[in-house]
């Protein structure tokens, strides 16, 4: 790495060492914060989402249906939690989590609970926590878990997600030139 970063530990100045990253991601856990930037949900948004998921229920793409079944405005589908969820990740592993770069994690559970759905022209809140980290057959395992929640407070999503990682494994400079065509590094 060849910039300081803030993190719980220490600015990281240099490449860490697999122990390192360890170590620094242990001392992460417990780090949290508010996503700096509210996501609008748009209706556009909803039915793009709907129509990638296959999703034909009339709630989800009619706004008259929708408030025909009792809803403020469409539905989003359930999986457009992901994507909230995904870009409000991008701090944690900027400040918290380092020393990983572009060596796979991949998720490896995920479990939800839905409060509320969540419907176009809400604005939402993603809090992110770093629940837990441990090592375990190889692999460094990640619990992370988010709280979405609308333009009043109220909850609609909670999710716990576990990453799989291995921070003791050195870059694989085909699979790093198969992900940079394909991945947004350093984009925003």
């Amino acid at each position: 790495m060849s910039k300081d970063i803030d993190v719980p530990g220490g600015p990281v100045t240099e490449q860490l060492s697999p122990e390192e990253v360890a170590e620094r991601t242990r001392a992460a856990v417990g780090y949290n914060y508010e996503y700096s930037e509210k996501y609008y949900v748009s209706r556009e948004k909803v039915r793009e989402f709907a129509n990638a998921s296959q999703l034909t229920d009339p709630v989800h793409h009619d706004v008259e249906a929708a408030r025909a079944a009792g809803y403020a405005d469409i539905v989003a589908p359930p999986i457009m939690f992901s994507l909230i969820g995904i870009i409000a990740h991008r701090p944690l592993f900027e400040n918290a989590i380092v020393g990983y770069g572009r060596r796979p994690v991949v998720q490896s559970a995920q479990e939800v609970k839905f409060h509320a759905p969540i419907v176009a022209g809400m604005t939402l809140t993603t809090h992110v926590h770093f629940d837990a980290f441990r090592q375990a057959a190889g692999a460094d395992l990640i619990v992370t878990r988010n709280e979405i929640s609308d333009q009043d407070g109220n909850p609609l999503v909670t999710s716990w997600t576990t990453l799989a990682g291995r921070s003791g494994e050195d870059e694989d400079a085909e699979f790093v030139g198969a992900m940079e065509k394909v991945m947004m590094y350093g984009a925003s």
